[in-house]
């Protein structure tokens, strides 16, 4: 499995040979970053098998991106409001409904991955939502910040199980007005479990 950040709170997915960029395109959102030009770019010129967007919020979702690729790849895109259980070659994609971190009211999705792993991309869903059902166990959870922000939050994400957790939503250390990475690293104290790649690096786990 091969994971490249692409985004603030986006990565490509290399899984048993099919690759799906999941939030892996939006713009700016100070402080948070967008994607270089050049890994817009190359999506568009090596493009992914499908695109999968949790929800549409502009640190997540690029409406011209999508529509872009689109019209040159007629390749499959996956969006909130489509709760269909998808298949990509090998891979099932089955979109879950789960609420937004917070009081925000919009259609929102995380994403369970399955082929020779198992992958939870967890869009900006409430650590919570996940409690109440029954999913199988992540090799691999992606979720944002939030998920290892405070001691309630990490105890929960740990409770799920994944072996890995790869952390996302983070701004440069450099210009992090709200101190997430302060709070993140206190947290978490070095766990061997977690990752934060940085945008344009590729992991293989």
């Amino acid at each position: 499995m091969k994971i490249l950040r692409t985004a603030n709170a986006g990565v490509l997915l290399e899984l048993d040979g099919v690759k799906i960029l999941l939030d892996g395109v939006c713009p700016p959102y100070p402080p948070f970053l967008g994607c270089p030009p050049e890994i817009r770019a190359r999506l568009l010129r090596e493009p992914p098998d499908a695109l999968a967007f949790t929800h549409r919020h502009p640190d997540h979702y690029d409406g011209d991106f999508a529509e872009e690729f689109e019209r040159k790849t007629l390749r499959p895109i996956f969006e909130a409001e489509d709760l269909s259980v998808h298949r990509v070659g090998s891979l099932k994609i089955n979109p879950v409904a789960a609420r937004h971190i917070g009081k925000v009211e919009i259609p929102h999705v995380g994403f369970i991955i399955e082929g020779s792993s198992c992958i939870w991309f967890t869009g900006d869903a409430s650590p919570l939502v996940w409690k109440k059902l029954d999913l199988p166990k992540p090799d691999l959870l992606i979720a944002p910040y939030a998920y290892a922000a405070t001691p309630a939050a990490w105890k929960q994400t740990l409770a799920l199980g994944a072996e890995k957790i790869l952390l996302l939503h983070l701004p440069l250390r450099e210009e992090d007005p709200l101190g997430l990475w302060a709070a993140v690293e206190e947290t978490t104290a070095g766990d061997p479990r977690l990752l934060i790649p940085e945008i344009g690096k590729e992991i293989t786990i």
